[in-house]
């Protein structure tokens, strides 16, 4: 689904409201956290969740695992 919208200024920011069928779409209301990211020159906006990125989580894990890993093995 595609449309063209027009940029609005809100407050000291630029806006583009998200129509209807979009939000539902995206299962987002008002009120609702949305992740911007910014790809070359697009926007994507996506609905914002609590879980972690599971490439952060990864490098986390992988961080503890090599400082702390003996131990993990001598308790096991």
């Amino acid at each position: 689904m595609t449309l063209r919208r027009r940029v609005r200024r809100i407050g000291g920011s630029l806006g583009v409201l998200i129509p209807r069928d979009f939000a539902e779409a995206m299962n987002v209301t008002d009120g609702s956290e949305v992740r911007l990211t910014l790809v070359g020159r697009q926007v994507v906006v996506e609905p914002a969740d609590d879980t972690v990125d599971d490439g952060a989580f990864r490098r986390a894990l992988g961080a503890v695992l090599r400082r702390h890993g003996r131990a993990f093995e001598l308790l096991s």
